[in-house]
C-alpha cells in the first residue's frame, strides 16, 4: 500500500512540470535548425587527391608536395627524425609502395634499397621516378639485382663500376684511389679498405686474362702495362698479409704506384689524343674531374638550387604520366616552385660572391653540389657519409689546413653527431655553425615550419659567416 501511493505522488508532481515543457516547446515552430544548422555555401570541401605518391628523403617529398598540391596525396616512407642513411623499409614499407601511384626517390646511390623494395612490392601500374642525374654506374647493382644468381657485394658490381669499354688501367688507378680516400676520411678501416682493394685486383686480373687473346695483337703495349701494375700492387697486398708492413704503411706505397701509373696514363692518353697537345683543355680538364670528384658521385644534388629545379620537372613529368588529366595543375605548381629556386639561386650567387675564403671546413662531403655551384672547395672530416671515424692523423692534417687557410668556423649537419666537429673545432679554436644536408628533418623541425626555403636561408646565413663574405 505504501508503495502503491508512492508511486501516485510521483506522477502528480512531475506531471506538471512535464506540460510546462511542452507547453515551451510549441512556442519554437522549428527546434532542430539550432541543433543541424545548413552548411554555409562558402564552405567548399576539399577535393579529394588523384594521385597517391610515396617518397623517401626530405627535399622529394617536399618538391612532390609542392608539385601534387591538393590532388597528390604525399606520404614519406623515411619518417621525420629517421637517419635517411641508415633506412632500411619495412614490410609495411612495401606495401605501401605497392598501393602507390608514383614513387619518388633521389637515386639509388643514396637509397640502395629502392630496388629490392620495388621488386619486393610487384606493382605493375607504379611509376617510379629517379629524380637525381648522376651517372647510370651507381645503378648497376640495383637495376639488374642478381640475375645470374651471384650474391653481389654491398659495394655494387664491380665489373660495371670498371667497365669493358674504357681504359681498364685507368678505371683500376681510379678505383683503387677512391678506396684508399675512403680509409683516411674514415669511411671504412684500413682492413676492409684492403678487403676492397684485394677483391678489386682479383676481379680486374680474372677479367683481364679472360680477355687476354680476343685484344692480344691490338692492345699489348697497354696490357703489359695493366699487367705490371696490377703485380705491383699484388705484391704490397701480399707483404701486409704477411706483416711485413704495417696497414698504414701498405695503403701509403698503393697510393704512390697508383700516382705513377696515373701520371703515365695521363701521358699516355694525351699523347695518342693529339700529340702536340692543348694545355689550357688540359688544365680545364682537370678542373672539371676535381669537381666530378666532389660532386659527380654525390646524390645530395637538391642542395643546388638550379639541380633541385631539374628534380622538379622530372617530379610533374612523372605526376603528369600518372594523371594525365591533373597535368596543367601540376605544371603551373611546378613553375611556381621552379621560379622560387632561381630566386634562391641568385640569392646564393650574390650572397657568397665578395667572401675572403673559397674553401669550407664540413662535417662530412656531402655539400659537392652546393661547393660547385658557387665556386667553393669543401674538405670534409669525413666521406660521402658520416659513419665511421677519421684516422687521427686525417685530423690533424685538417686542423693544420685550417690554420693555413684561415678558416674559424666549422660547418656541422645539425641532425649527425658532433663529437668529431667538436674535437676538430677545439683543436682549431674554431667556432661550429649548422649546415642542413636535407636528407631528413627533424619533428621539432617539421612542427615549427621549416621547409627547403627556410632552411636554405639558414644554410645561406652560415656559409657567408664561415666564408667571411661582405
Amino acid at each position: 500500500m505504501n508503495l502503491t501511493i508512492a508511486r501516485r505522488s510521483l506522477v502528480a508532481l512531475t506531471l506538471p512540470v512535464l506540460l510546462v515543457i511542452a507547453a515551451c516547446a510549441s512556442e519554437d515552430p522549428s527546434p532542430a535548425s539550432t541543433l543541424a544548422p545548413e552548411p554555409s555555401p562558402a564552405s567548399t570541401p576539399a577535393p579529394e587527391p588523384q594521385l597517391d605518391v610515396v617518397t623517401t628523403l626530405y627535399a622529394v617529398t617536399y618538391f612532390s608536395e609542392r608539385v601534387g598540391g591538393e590532388r597528390a596525396q604525399v606520404e614519406s616512407i623515411v619518417k621525420a627524425g629517421v637517419d635517411a642513411h641508415a633506412f632500411e623499409p619495412v614490410p609495411s614499407d612495401v606495401i605501401t609502395i605497392g598501393e602507390a601511384d608514383v614513387l619518388v626517390f633521389n637515386h639509388p646511390a643514396f637509397e640502395s634499397w629502392v630496388a629490392d623494395a620495388i621488386n619486393a612490392a610487384n606493382s605493375q601500374s607504379l611509376v617510379v621516378v629517379k629524380t637525381a642525374d648522376l651517372p647510370d654506374d651507381i645503378e648497376i647493382a640495383h637495376d639488374h639485382g642478381d640475375e645470374d644468381g651471384h650474391d653481389e657485394d654491398e659495394h655494387g658490381d664491380h665489373e660495371g663500376e670498371y667497365g669493358k669499354h674504357g681504359n681498364e688501367e685507368t678505371e683500376l688507378v681510379e678505383a683503387l684511389a677512391h678506396v684508399i680516400e675512403e680509409v683516411e676520411h674514415g669511411d671504412i678501416t684500413a682492413a676492409q679498405g684492403f678487403g676492397e682493394i684485394e677483391e678489386v685486383l682479383h676481379e680486374v686480373e680474372g677479367d683481364h686474362e679472360a680477355e687476354d687473346h680476343a685484344d692480344h695483337e691490338e692492345e699489348t703495349g697497354k696490357e703489359d702495362h695493366l699487367e705490371e701494375l696490377i703485380h705491383e700492387l699484388e705484391e704490397i697486398v701480399a707483404e701486409v698479409e704477411s706483416g711485413a708492413v704495417t696497414q698504414d704503411e701498405g695503403l701509403e706505397r698503393i697510393e704512390s704506384v697508383l700516382g705513377e701509373h696515373g701520371h703515365e696514363g695521363d701521358e699516355h692518353a694525351d699523347h695518342d689524343e693529339d700529340e702536340h697537345g692543348d694545355h689550357d683543355n688540359d688544365e680545364h680538364a682537370d678542373k672539371e674531374d676535381e669537381h666530378a670528384h666532389d660532386a659527380g658521385m654525390d646524390p645530395h644534388v637538391w642542395l643546388s638550387p638550379l639541380e633541385a629545379i631539374k628534380q622538379v620537372r622530372v617530379i610533374q613529368d612523372a605526376f603528369s604520366t600518372a594523371d594525365p588529366e591533373g597535368a596543367d595543375l601540376y605544371a603551373q605548381n611546378a613553375n611556381t616552385l621552379v621560379d622560387e629556386l632561381r630566386t634562391l639561386d641568385a640569392e646564393f650567387s650574390a650572397g657568397l660572391s665578395s667572401c675572403s675564403l673559397d674553401h669550407m671546413i664540413v662535417s662530412h662531403k656531402a655539400y659537392g653540389h652546393l661547393a660547385e655551384a658557387y665556386g667553393i672547395e669543401q674538405i670534409g672530416l669525413q666521406g660521402l657519409s658520416n659513419e665511421g671515424e677519421s684516422t687521427p692523423r686525417y685530423v690533424a692534417q685538417i686542423v693544420d689546413k685550417m690554420t693555413e687557410l684561415g678558416s674559424r668556423h666549422l660547418l656541422q649537419e645539425p641532425i649527425a653527431g658532433t663529437a668529431l666537429a667538436e674535437m676538430v673545432a677545439a683543436e682549431s679554436g674554431s667556432e661550429i655553425l649548422p649546415l642542413h644536408p636535407m636528407e631528413s628533418l627533424t619533428p621539432a623541425e617539421l612542427d615549427g615550419g621549416a621547409t627547403y626555403f627556410t632552411i636554405m636561408d639558414e644554410n645561406l646565413r652560415s656559409l657567408r659567416v664561415a666564408l667571411g663574405c661582405s
